[in-house]
């Protein structure tokens, strides 16, 4: 860049990096007017960062801080004192904040985040009308194992066993074997997550799970297991079981809007009662 609007002393940087004498007012880069010194260069350099590693650092952040300054000083140059203010925008921005602040620390010392299951039920079956599935959901259990596995037939077996004790086998057996499983009778999943987690492609799925309790498919090397336990079809009423911690968020959010809101309102009125508010109108 041309002389007098760019000047760095590489010296006092790479040729003095360990230079615990070095005076921190040292000028080590200049853009115009603008300098960066060799304590605020000092700031940005690990302690324990090696000589090489001090060095490389170093001209990294003095190309950054360049560019920086370059880039600048030509909106400085080319901007109008209008397009350069932002005390309004700097005034609104920390206005928005505090309000932000005050707010949260509101909600996190009033806010009741308790919902019992009363209140779901009722929420629900208000707004039965809003719960309609978009995708189809299943509940499902499901195990991958390398199809050479002596302990494949094993795993099969206790898989499709409707026995308690072998469900705990089951399990063990994949964990040890440190195979890919899955199984919670109580929770739904929908099915575009289950097929990123087993290779399923199912061009028609209503028919394949109305057709298909379990199947077993072989894809890269692995034997994958898979039991539907139940399902709800895509466009039917979406049960309440997959919609409770939705609706126990919607209830909560409901709660924290009318807190808010009742917040402002008592601020303004408690204003007025105080007198501590005038509106000027005028009158013709």
């Amino acid at each position: 860049m041309r002389k007098g609007i760019l000047f760095i002393l590489l010296t006092a940087i790479f040729g003095n990096a360990c230079n615990k004498n070095q005076a921190s007012d040292a000028i080590v880069a200049q853009v115009g007017e603008k300098t960066l010194t060799w304590a605020e260069l000092e700031d940005v350099i690990p302690n324990n960062s090696s000589p090489e590693d001090s060095i490389n650092l170093s001209e990294t952040y003095i190309k950054d801080w360049v560019r920086e300054q370059v880039v600048l000083r030509q909106a400085e140059e080319n901007l109008s004192d209008e397009q350069k203010n932002f005390d309004e925008l700097i005034e609104n921005y920390r206005k928005s904040l505090l309000t932000y602040s005050y707010e949260q620390e509101l909600v996190r010392q009033k806010l009741d985040t308790n919902v019992n299951e009363e209140e779901i039920e009722k929420y629900y079956n208000d707004n039965i009308k809003n719960f309609e599935l978009k995708d189809y959901i299943v509940k499902v259990k499901f195990c991958a194992l390398s199809s050479d596995s002596k302990d494949l037939k094993q795993m099969k077996k206790l898989f499709y066993s409707t026995e308690s004790g072998d469900l705990v086998k089951w399990e063990a057996l994949c964990i040890e074997k440190q195979a890919a499983y899955y199984f919670d009778e109580d929770r739904w999943m929908l099915w575009e997550d289950l097929i990123k987690k087993i290779p399923l492609e199912i061009f028609d799925v209503e028919s394949f799970l109305k057709k298909n309790k379990s199947i077993e498919l072989e894809r890269n090397g692995n034997t994958h297991f898979i039991s539907f336990l139940d399902y709800q079809l895509s466009g039917s009423q979406s049960p309440l079981s997959f919609e409770r911690e939705k609706i126990k968020d919607m209830i909560i959010n409901k709660r924290k809007i009318e807190l808010l809101t009742r917040m402002r309102e008592d601020l303004y009125q408690q204003a007025m009662e105080k007198k501590e508010v005038e509106i000027f109108t005028n009158k013709k």
